[in-house]
């Protein structure tokens, strides 16, 4: 849920039409207070997200923690927000009518998406066992989720002559046809992130169901 498509057909009440771009840049830190003399616990599209997910990952009773995930993804945002407004030299082109700063704003939130789907973690050259450190690399998002073998790859970083370089090192034999696996239960996550289970793995990562075993 941070595409505004995500919340339904542009018709839909509180849905996309609701959202300013991204739901990741849409309400702010003080809408608790702002949405309360309306009886609301939030923004009222982040409250329908919170709804579906809850709906989606089977969580009874789950909109409350499916809430406070989401609002803690938007606090992340914000902080970093007007910071990274002056790298982005060419915003992208939306169908909405906007602001420059407005399409800034929506690239920042993208970008901070695809971030926390990319986190991951790389062994670093030189050192024995398994210590490792945070990264962001791109592509390895699209790793299937690994099953009770746990994942046939990791990621290293390699000092060689030409200078560091990443490689994606198989931990076990592979099967012909077989995924390439990785446990995105282990990556970076976000400060105070405690959720678990099919919540964790759609909204880091976006795993489709058959990945929430």
């Amino acid at each position: 849920a941070t595409h505004g498509s995500d919340l339904g057909p542009p018709e839909a009440q509180f849905g996309q039409k609701c959202t300013t771009g991204s739901l990741l840049s849409t309400g702010s830190d003080n809408d608790a207070n702002i949405y309360a003399k309306f009886r609301l616990p939030c923004h009222p599209a982040l409250h329908r997200a919170a709804v579906g997910l809850a709906f989606l990952t089977n969580m009874e009773d789950g909109e409350e923690e499916c809430r406070e995930a989401l609002a803690r993804r938007g606090a992340v945002y914000r902080s970093m927000r007007d910071a990274l407004l002056p790298l982005v030299l060419e915003p992208t082109e939306r169908e909405r009518m906007a602001s420059m700063r407005e399409r800034r704003a929506w690239d920042v939130a993208d970008v901070v998406s695809r971030m926390l789907s990319r986190a991951t973690l790389l062994q670093l050259p030189g050192v024995d066992g398994e210590v490792s450190t945070p990264a962001v690399v791109p592509l390895h998002e699209r790793l299937a989720q690994c099953d009770a073998r746990g994942e046939n790859v990791k990621l290293i970083a390699d000092d060689g002559d030409g200078g560091i370089e990443l490689l994606l090192v198989a931990t076990r034999d592979i099967e012909q046809g077989e995924d390439l696996t990785r446990d995105y239960t282990t990556a970076p996550r976000l400060v105070g992130d405690e959720t678990e289970g099919a919540l964790h793995l759609l909204l880091q990562f976006g795993l489709p169901p058959n990945a929430w075993h």
